[in-house]
C-alpha cells in the first residue's frame, strides 16, 4: 500500500527523480509531455500530408530534417500519439540494418512485426486484427451483418474481406493469408488452439519468413523443398501495398516513419532509399517520412548516396524544423514540470501549491532561467532541457544540504553552488556511453516488435561491429566478409559471416558463422546441411540461435546434419545460444556509432559545454571499457576464445513479487509517472534496507516494471540506465 502524499514525498520526489533527465525520444508511444504549440507549423503540415494520403490514391514521401536536437524525434512522436486517436497507422522503424539485398525484406518484417505485435497468443489487440475488421466494417463489405465472434460472423468477415481483395489484390496471393490471420485470431479467441497456430503462420509468411509443410498446410498451401515464403522483392512489395490500401480503407491510412536513416553507413542508406522510392511510385495510400539531421541528410545527397531521383520522390514535401525562441523553451520546461507535479497539486500539498503559485517554474525559478536566456535569440529545445536537469541537480544538493523546509524557505537559495571537479574527457564518454547502451537495449527490450528475430540482421549488426575491430588493437581478428547470395537462383552461402583471425601462436584461423532463426525444423535443414558440407573453407564453424524467442527446431534431416556438427568437437564447432539481450545489445552498440556518425551524440564537458562524440571516440570508449568484448559472440570473433552463452545467474531477490508488483502500481496510482529508482528508493526505505543493497533492489524493481510493461499494466520508457514508468492511458 502506498502512503498518502505528503510534504515529505514531495521532498522524497525531489531528491529522487529528474523530469529533465531524458533529452531526446526513444520511444515514440510513450507518454511524455509535449507543448502542442512547439512547432506547430510543422506538424499541421505532416498532419495534412497523412490526411492526403488516406484521400487520394497517391503515396506521399516527405521529409523531416533539422539540426541535432531541435525536435524531430519529439514530432514523430506527437504524429504517433495523434495517430493512435483514431487516425492512422503509424509504424517507427529506426535503425534498420540488414544486407542492402534483403533491406526490404527486413522492412517488411519490422513492418508486419510491430502490426502483429510480438505475442502470438494476444493477436486481437494488435493493430493489424483492427485494421482488417475496420476495413470490412467501413467499406460495407460485411453488408450489415454485426461485429460478434460467432462461427457465423466470423465466416461472413472472412467472405467480405476475400470481396475486398478482388479490388486491392487481384492475384489474390496476399488476401487469402490474411484472411488467415483474421480467421485465425477470431477462432483462436474462443480457445481454438489451432487456429491460434494458424494465425502464427499466417504472421510469419506475411513477414517474409520460409515456412515449412505443416506451418504452409495451415494455409491451405504447399511448401516446396525450400519451403513457402514470398518469392522475391516485388512479392514483398505487393505485401505492403495490400495493407497500405487496407489500412486506407479502414480509414486508418499507414505511415512508415524511417528515423534518424543518417545513422546507417552509407550502401544502408543507398539499398534503404532505392527500396522507399519504389514504394512510393507504386504503392497507394502509403506514407514514407524519412528524417535525419539536415547537415548528414544534405551530405548524403550531394555524395549521390540518395540517388537524385530518389531525394526527389522521398523530399516531395520538405519539413525543416528549426530553433525555437526563449518564450517556446519556457513552455517546454513549464509543460515537463506541470507533468512532474500535477500529482502532488492534485492532492493540495499546500507547500506545493503556494510555491507554484509564485513561481510557475519552481523549483527552477524564472530568475534562473531568464539569466540563462539573457541575449539569447533562439536555442534548440534540447539545450533548454539540458539547462534544466542541470538546475534541477542543483536543487538536489542544496536540498540534501540543507534539509527540506530551510530549502523551500530560503528558495530559489544561493545562484552558484560549489563547483564540481573536473571530470576528464574520456570519463564523461565512458559514462554516456554506458548509460546510452543500456538505454538502447532497455528501449528494445520494452518494444520487442521492433526488433523481430531475424538472420541477415543479426549478421548484418555483427558486421558492422566486427569490421571495425579488424587488425587493430589487442584483436585476433584480421578479417570479417558477409556473404550473401548475390543473384537469384546462386546457391546461398555456407556461412553468412567469414572471419579471418590470427592466433597467439601465428596461426590463421578461418571461422564460418552461421545465424539461424528460422520457425520451422524444415528451415533448419538447409543452412545446417550447407555447414555440415563446407569442409574446405573453414577450420571452425559457429552456429548462432535466438534462444529466446526461435530456439532451434529440428526435423530428422536437420537433427542428423546438427548431430555431425557437435561430434566435430567443441574446437571446431560451437553452438552459441543468444538470448533477445544478446540481439538488443548489438543493436545499440551499432546505433551509438551512428548516432556519433550523424553528430547526434552529446556530452557536456566542461561543465556547461556541449561538444559532439565522434565515431573514432566511441570506438575508443568500447575499447577501454571492453564492451564489444563483454559480447559472447563478439569476444568469440576478437579474442580466439570459445565462450558459454549464458542466462542471467543472479539468484532471485529475497521479497516477494507479488509485494513488488503492488509497490510500483500503488505509487503510480497517483503520481503521472515515477523513475524506476525513485520507486526502488521508496522501496529500499520502507523495507530499511542497507545502501549496500540499493543496485540489487533498483535491478529488481526495473525487472517487475518491465514484466508490468509486458502485460499491458503500465508503459515503462528507457531513459538512460533506468526506466520512467506510468500507468496504462495516463498522460
Amino acid at each position: 500500500m502506498s502512503e498518502e502524499p505528503t510534504f515529505e514525498r514531495f521532498l522524497a520526489a525531489v531528491r529522487g527523480t529528474n523530469p529533465f533527465r531524458s533529452h531526446r525520444i526513444t520511444d515514440v508511444g510513450g507518454g511524455e509531455a509535449t507543448v502542442e504549440s512547439i512547432h506547430k507549423n510543422a506538424f499541421t503540415k505532416l498532419v495534412r500530408v497523412v490526411q492526403d494520403a488516406a484521400k487520394e490514391p497517391v503515396s506521399i514521401g516527405a521529409l523531416l530534417i533539422g539540426a541535432p536536437g531541435v525536435g524531430k524525434s519529439h514530432l514523430l512522436a506527437r504524429l504517433f500519439q495523434w495517430a493512435g486517436e483514431d487516425r492512422a497507422t503509424v509504424v517507427y522503424l529506426h535503425n534498420i540494418l540488414a544486407s542492402p539485398e534483403r533491406m526490404l525484406r527486413y522492412v517488411l518484417n519490422a513492418t508486419v512485426s510491430d502490426l502483429a505485435g510480438h505475442r502470438g497468443s494476444d493477436y486481437t489487440q494488435s493493430r493489424l486484427y483492427t485494421v482488417l475488421n475496420r476495413a470490412v466494417i467501413r467499406t460495407g463489405a460485411l453488408k450489415g451483418r454485426r461485429m460478434m465472434t460467432g462461427p457465423k460472423e466470423i465466416e461472413a468477415r472472412k467472405e467480405a474481406l476475400a470481396r475486398l481483395g478482388a479490388k486491392i489484390d487481384p492475384q489474390n496471393a496476399v488476401i487469402p493469408v490474411l484472411n488467415a490471420f483474421l480467421t485465425g485470431t477470431s477462432h483462436a479467441s474462443l480457445g481454438d488452439a489451432g487456429a491460434e497456430k494458424r494465425a502464427q503462420a499466417a504472421v510469419l509468411w506475411l513477414s517474409g519468413e520460409t515456412l515449412g509443410p505443416d506451418e504452409a498446410r495451415l494455409l491451405d498451401q504447399a511448401a516446396g523443398e525450400d519451403g513457402l515464403a514470398l518469392a522475391d522483392d516485388a512479392a514483398v512489395e505487393r505485401v505492403l501495398h495490400v495493407l497500405a490500401h487496407l489500412c486506407a480503407l479502414a480509414e486508418l491510412p499507414l505511415v512508415l516513419c524511417l528515423d534518424q536513416i543518417d545513422n546507417l553507413d552509407a550502401e544502408a542508406v543507398r539499398a534503404l532509399m532505392s527500396y522507399a522510392h519504389a514504394l512510393l511510385d507504386r504503392a497507394k495510400h502509403l506514407v514514407v517520412i524519412v528524417s535525419g539531421v539536415k547537415q548528414s541528410m544534405l551530405s548524403l545527397r550531394t555524395g549521390e548516396v540518395i540517388p537524385a531521383a530518389a531525394w526527389d520522390r522521398i523530399a516531395e514535401r520538405i519539413l525543416e524544423l528549426h530553433m525555437v525562441s526563449p518564450e517556446e523553451a519556457r513552455a517546454i520546461l513549464e509543460g515537463r514540470l506541470d507533468a512532474a507535479l500535477s500529482g502532488f497539486e492534485e492532492k493540495e500539498i499546500e507547500e506545493v501549491i503556494a510555491a507554484r503559485k509564485r513561481d510557475r517554474l519552481f523549483p527552477l525559478g524564472s530568475a534562473w532561467l531568464e539569466r540563462r536566456l539573457d541575449g539569447v535569440q533562439e536555442l534548440r529545445p534540447r539545450d533548454a532541457i539540458l539547462w534544466a536537469r542541470d538546475r534541477w541537480e542543483a536543487q538536489q544538493d542544496r536540498l540534501a544540504a540543507v534539509g527540506g523546509k530551510r530549502w523551500l524557505k530560503e528558495w530559489p537559495g544561493p545562484e552558484d553552488g560549489p563547483k564540481p571537479p573536473p571530470v576528464k574527457l574520456e570519463d564523461v564518454i565512458d559514462a554516456e556511453v554506458k548509460k546510452k547502451l543500456v538505454e538502447g537495449t532497455t528501449r528494445r527490450r520494452l518494444q520487442q516488435a521492433s526488433l523481430p528475430p531475424d538472420e541477415d540482421n543479426l549478421a548484418s549488426l555483427t558486421h558492422h561491429l566486427l569490421a571495425r575491430c579488424a587488425g587493430k588493437g589487442a584483436s585476433t581478428l584480421l578479417s570479417v566478409e558477409h556473404a550473401t547470395a548475390k543473384k537469384r537462383g546462386k546457391a546461398a552461402p555456407a556461412h553468412h559471416l567469414v572471419a579471418k583471425e590470427k592466433r597467439a601462436d601465428g596461426v590463421i584461423v578461418t571461422t564460418g558463422v552461421t545465424f539461424l532463426c528460422a520457425p520451422s525444423g524444415h528451415g533448419a535443414r538447409l543452412p545446417l546441411q550447407r555447414m555440415v558440407e563446407d569442409t574446405k573453407h573453414t577450420d571452425k564453424r559457429i552456429l548462432v540461435t535466438d534462444e529466446e524467442r526461435r530456439p532451434l527446431r529440428l526435423g530428422g534431416a536437420g537433427k542428423a546434419a546438427y548431430d555431425a556438427l557437435c561430434k566435430l568437437g567443441r574446437q571446431r564447432f560451437l553452438h552459441l545460444h543468444l538470448d533477445f539481450a544478446g540481439h538488443a545489445e548489438l543493436d545499440s552498440l551499432v546505433g551509438l556509432l551512428g548516432a556519433a556518425r550523424s553528430h547526434d551524440l552529446e556530452i557536456e564537458h566542461p561543465r556547461g559545454q556541449y561538444r559532439k562524440v565522434t565515431e573514432a571516440e566511441v570506438l575508443a570508449s568500447f575499447e577501454r571499457q571492453s564492451l564489444l568484448l563483454a559480447h559472447p559472440l563478439l569476444r568469440e570473433l576478437l579474442t580466439e576464445e570459445i565462450v558459454k552463452g549464458g542466462g542471467d545467474s543472479t539468484p532471485p531477490p529475497a521479497w516477494d513479487p507479488q509485494q513488488t508488483r503492488e509497490h510500483i502500481m500503488a505509487e503510480l496510482s497517483w503520481r503521472l509517472g515515477l523513475m524506476a529508482k525513485e520507486l526502488a528508493q521508496i522501496f529500499a526505505s520502507r523495507k530499511k534496507l542497507h545502501e549496500k543493497r540499493f543496485p540489487e533492489v533498483w535491478s529488481h524493481i526495473k525487472k517487475t516494471a518491465q514484466a508490468l510493461h509486458d502485460e499491458g499494466h503500465v508503459h515503462a520508457t528507457a531513459t538512460d540506465d533506468d526506466l520512467f514508468v506510468q500507468l496504462r492511458g495516463k498522460k
